[in-house]
């Protein structure tokens, strides 16, 4: 920047003609080689690719446990197995139950993926499914126990930012101050 300046100011005080400057100029204005820039994954945005399969193992194993559980319980009924078996039953049952929600929220999920790209070619993705709903309750429960977050509206700001997202349409963030330094991107969807 330093150089640029100094061109600038030898053109100002006429003891360089303005191509002379102009052709000083032009080598510091071409950046040195930026990084690539990062890349929005092809397809869906909503899921990355292993989260579009990572629902069908949670949501099989649910179902598996469930009727474990119904059966379970179903036998300590009947009398066929002793009756305290009754309550492990309905234990695994509705533990199964909330196993197949789980896997079905995931199915629908929006996720917050993280891509940090570093200048020595380091990277680094992380790929969360994101409650945004949950986030949002528990900021207001943390509110009066937490200062700083009496006045900040961030839970309606989730809310709005779940509000706002459609299928295929993610919502991104990306910072890349200037050529030579880290790029992140951060998108939910």
């Amino acid at each position: 920047m330093d150089e640029r300046l100094h061109i600038l100011e030898l053109i100002e005080a006429g003891e360089i003609s303005v191509e002379e400057g102009a052709r000083r100029l032009e080598p510091l204005a071409r950046p040195s080689e930026p990084p690539e820039p990062l890349a929005t994954p092809a397809g869906s945005i909503a899921h990355p690719a292993w989260g579009n399969w990572l629902w069908q193992p949670v949501f099989w194993t649910g179902a598996a446990t469930a009727s474990g559980g119904g059966l379970l319980a179903a036998l300590a009924y009947t009398g066929q197995i002793a009756g305290g078996w009754q309550i492990g039953g309905w234990l695994l049952f509705f533990l199964g139950v909330l196993g197949l929600l789980l896997g079905w929220w995931l199915q629908r999920a929006p996720w917050l993926c993280l891509r940090i790209r570093s200048r020595d070619g380091h990277d680094l993705n992380l790929d969360l499914p994101l409650p945004l709903g949950l986030a949002a309750w528990g900021l207001r429960v943390a509110r009066p126990f937490v200062p700083r977050l009496e006045h900040t509206g961030v839970d309606e700001m989730i809310l709005a930012m779940r509000d706002e997202m459609q299928p295929g349409r993610p919502f991104v963030v990306e910072v890349d101050e200037r050529a030579g330094t880290e790029q992140v991107q951060v998108y939910f969807g």
